[in-house]
Order: structure tokens, then C-alpha cells, then sequence
């Protein structure tokens, strides 16, 4: 029975580790495409979680709500920083060039 119980676990590990590697590409599509949208560069070509958190979603299930925050410039000069947040694979927030769009 512990065996199933282990066996349980890695499962789950695995499961949340891919699951999260599929919203980080996903959010950093994203990204690249609203510093596209916008004429801006996407520093570093990255983004990074800032928040996660379960939250309801439409349908009432229980989905992962992550935040990504991203840095992007205009100019060499100025960094700025921007944030997408999405639930489960959807956009919900969008925070680009101090403006929030809710999705």
C-alpha cells in the first residue's frame, strides 16, 4: 500500500512540474507577443513566476492561478517591468506600460 501511496506522489510531482512548464511557455508567448504589439524588446526573452495561488475558474473547477512577471524596454536605457496573469491556460490580467487590462 505505501508503494501505490509513493507511486501516488511522484505522479502528482511530475504532473505539476510539466503542468507549470506549460503555463511558463505559454505566459511567455504571450509576452513576446504584446512587446511585439507594442514595438518593445523583451529583455532577457524570460519571464518569471511571481505568484501562485488555486482559484475557482468559470466552469467552478479548481485551477492554478500563476502570475509571470516579464521586463521589457523601449529604449536600451529604461527597463521596465510588466506582469500576465493566467488561470490554468487562460489570460485573465494582462499589466503592460501601467496600464491593467483585464482579459
Amino acid at each position: 500500500m505505501d508503494g501505490l501511496v509513493y507511486l501516488f506522489l511522484l505522479c502528482s510531482g511530475i504532473w505539476f512540474w510539466l503542468n507549470g512548464r506549460r503555463a511558463h511557455e505559454f505566459s511567455l508567448g504571450i509576452c513576446r507577443h504584446i512587446c511585439n504589439q507594442n514595438n518593445a524588446l523583451l529583455l532577457d526573452e524570460t519571464v518569471s513566476l511571481k505568484r501562485l495561488k488555486l482559484r475557482r475558474g468559470p466552469n467552478g473547477r479548481m485551477l492554478f492561478e500563476r502570475c509571470y512577471q516579464f521586463e521589457y524596454c523601449y529604449d536600451p536605457a529604461n527597463r521596465l517591468c510588466g506582469d500576465v496573469t493566467i488561470l490554468g491556460l487562460t489570460p485573465v490580467e494582462i499589466n503592460f506600460d501601467g496600464q491593467r487590462t483585464l482579459l
